[in-house]
């Protein structure tokens, strides 16, 4: 057995333990990550933490003298008595807990469930719960990606013209705006486009040296109006703020990979992390970086990664979180943050895939 997971499992023991019906008192530095990783030993059970703290309003915000409770099976405590939970109140039955941290939310229609994992698998450290894949097509759709230098970007697009007085970074669903293309395009009533930030306003903190061209999809509308070499279309989703220089496209389904299960993987050499938004603050769940492994190394959507600090030894104290492979190029990687520890992980730092998504 080696070190790492002897680790993981005294501090599974030892949080355990420590979960005795107490009402944790959050102090500088908190997550919800580490306080639940602390009580429960998985961290990745937080969101069952967060929403039975109803008065915790965001999860990516708490701050010193908020009040965590849980009780010693783990579930938490509201008003001095533990939570019933997914109770059968016409039988009188109680209720049987989910091991799935996110049961008790309503699932999201916009997330397909294209990741079912096999959780029997002894050696399975990190749960991706398969009735709310992490790995969803919204995921997909608005992750920043880093294109080959060679790659051109699509021909037929124009600038974004605005028909409303409102401001161009208060885009919500329902507005209308405009472009410079139309039927003569190929484009028709009905068709979906995508608004498109590029380079700098995707990320500001790129590893010197890096090349290919950086884009994130912030918007995307279905045409509702059109001409020879004009359009009006209505907003469908909005992800992000979208600039003066935005550009607008015609909008081609990413894949979305179905992933049966995991293997373990040890890649010989680590990818190094070329792109983050984040300048230097904490990776919460949900945010993205970039690494230069892509398609040509074999690397694919569903892999999973853990990130180390550059500069130091494999381990630990080296531990910066684990991501999961979302959007590849041929030499890049996009990986959505699914676990994090309160050290951000800053360009330069290595990335080692530690499984390897079986795609159907």
């Amino acid at each position: 057995m080696n070190r790492s997971r002897i680790s993981r499992i005294f501090l599974a023991a030892a949080a355990a333990a420590l979960a005795a019906g107490t009402t944790h008192v959050v102090v500088k530095g908190d997550t919800l990550w580490d306080i639940t990783g602390k009580y429960l030993g998985n961290p990745f059970k937080w969101p069952s933490v967060w929403q039975k703290n109803p008065q915790v309003k965001d999860a990516h915000w708490i701050y010193p003298g908020d009040q965590i409770a849980l009780d010693e099976n783990g579930q938490p405590v509201v008003n001095g008595n533990t939570a019933q939970t997914n109770s059968d109140t016409s039988s009188g039955k109680p209720a049987v807990v989910s091991n799935d941290p996110l049961a008790g939310f309503a699932p999201n229609p916009l997330n397909q469930k294209v990741v079912a994992i096999d959780t029997t698998s002894g050696n399975l450290e990190l749960i991706i719960p398969p009735t709310q894949s992490v790995l969803s097509l919204e995921m997909v759709v608005n992750a920043p990606v880093l294109y080959p230098a060679d790659q051109p970007a699509p021909a037929v697009q124009s600038e974004v013209v605005y028909e409303g007085d409102y401001g161009i970074r208060q885009l919500m669903p329902g507005f209308v705006v405009g472009a410079k293309f139309g039927s003569d395009d190929g484009l028709k009533l009905g068709d979906r486009v995508e608004i498109v930030e590029r380079d700098e306003k995707v990320a500001s903190n790129v590893l010197g040296g890096t090349k290919g061209r950086l884009e994130e999809v912030r918007a995307l509308a279905d045409v509702v109006e059109i001409r020879k070499r004009s359009l009006l279309c209505r907003l469908v989703a909005v992800y992000g703020l979208v600039g003066g220089n935005a550009k607008i496209r015609r909008f081609e389904m990413p894949i979305a990979a179905s992933v049966s299960s995991f293997q373990d993987v040890q890649d010989p050499i680590p990818a190094q992390v070329l792109v983050n938004n984040r300048l230097g603050r904490v990776q919460m769940p949900g945010t993205a970086v970039i690494i230069d492994r892509g398609e040509s190394d074999g690397i694919g959507q569903g892999d999973i990664y853990e990130f180390m600090a550059a500069g130091s030894e494999r381990g630990m104290l080296a531990m910066r979180g684990y991501g999961l492979v979302v959007r590849t190029t041929r030499t890049s990687a996009t990986i959505k943050i699914v676990g994090s520890t309160p050290k951000p992980i800053d360009v330069g730092d290595k990335a080692w895939r530690v499984r390897r998504s079986v795609r159907g």
